[in-house]
């Protein structure tokens, strides 16, 4: 990666702020788009790093910032809990800013790799006995979210056939792992185990049968260094852990490496259920084939390394 123009959009987050640090230390060039630049410049995670202001719903931020770049990673989305409707930011984001994106792309630099990171939300409920899931699974999303990356998806397949641009996407389950930026990361895992250690009892929705799939932090990074380092231009693939998790088995290994706390299996709440997927975990077959990727953390792992991480109490927001 040495010497490589790397260009972060939505840089400033969770994945981003995991993905840079390693970016940085070997030697690519790294430049990161956010919002506000100042809120995240004497954070340790982005030294190294050119912290540009900037805006992905602004054609005009991205287009400056794309031009003679190598490589494109386009992380920013907007997140939010089940069953809220923020439609117009969600659209802002992940689809006029995608469209930005693609804009800019075909305008200053249509040479640059660009990675897109689509989402497991994508699917909406799936059928059990198709788990799990692979690429060419039908997409049926059931929230704003989901039907936004399918349309932002969409968009790149169009400006590829029209204008020869390729796009590759990597679609993510749901990530865990430490906030390095000390903000919330909207994990359940880490919801989890902040509850546990101040001796909060959460609860596990559902009653914790169905079966999740959870990727930790530095397997995303992992997977991005990968596709950045490969002459892979184009195609969609799972990245995920590969194996489905019983969300009441994740509790108890939250439990039993905090060495204290309790949980309740209880009902979907009313107002979610309409958009709870049930069970859904990845076939990462096809990435393993391609790219020659698998995770190396697996959940107890991953637990184990994020109850250290917050037990440090100056790592806990």
């Amino acid at each position: 990666m040495k010497n490589k123009k790397i260009l972060i959009l939505g840089g400033s987050g969770f994945v981003g702020s995991h993905l840079v640090g390693k970016l940085v230390a070997q030697k690519a060039d790294v430049t990161v788009l956010c919002r506000n630049p100042e809120e995240i410049k004497n954070i340790p995670a982005f030294k190294g790093a050119r912290l540009a202001q900037g805006d992905i719903t602004r054609y005009e931020d991205v287009a400056q910032r794309v031009q003679d770049q190598d490589i494109i990673v386009n992380l920013a989305t907007v997140v939010y809990n089940t069953g809220i409707f923020k439609p117009y930011i969600d659209l802002e984001i992940n689809c006029k800013g995608q469209i930005n994106v693609l804009e800019a792309r075909k305008n200053v630099n249509p040479d640059a790799q660009y990675i897109y990171i689509g989402s497991s939300m994508q699917f909406g409920r799936v059928n059990e006995k198709d788990l799990p899931i692979s690429e060419d699974y039908c997409q049926t999303p059931i929230s704003l979210y989901g039907t936004h990356k399918v349309a932002a998806e969409n968009y790149g397949n169009i400006y590829h056939k029209a204008y020869g641009l390729p796009s590759l996407v990597v679609r993510l389950p749901p990530l865990y792992g430490p906030s390095l930026t000390g903000k919330e990361t909207r994990s359940i895992i880490e919801k989890f185990i902040k509850k546990i250690l101040r001796n909060e009892t959460f609860n596990v929705n559902g009653f914790g049968e169905d079966l999740k799939d959870f990727l930790y932090v530095d397997d995303v990074v992992d997977v991005l260094m990968r596709i950045m380092e490969s002459p892979i231009r184009e195609g969609a693939y799972h990245a995920g852990s590969g194996v489905g998790v019983k969300f009441a088995d994740v509790a108890r290994m939250i439990v039993q490496e905090c060495k204290t706390g309790n949980y309740e299996l209880v009902p979907f709440p009313k107002e979610l259920d309409p958009f709870e997927v049930g069970s859904f975990y990845f076939d990462i077959s096809k990435i393993k084939k391609e790219l020659g990727w698998s995770p190396k953390i697996d959940i107890r792992e991953g637990i184990k390394r994020m109850v250290a991480f917050y037990k440090d109490k100056k790592n806990t927001p």
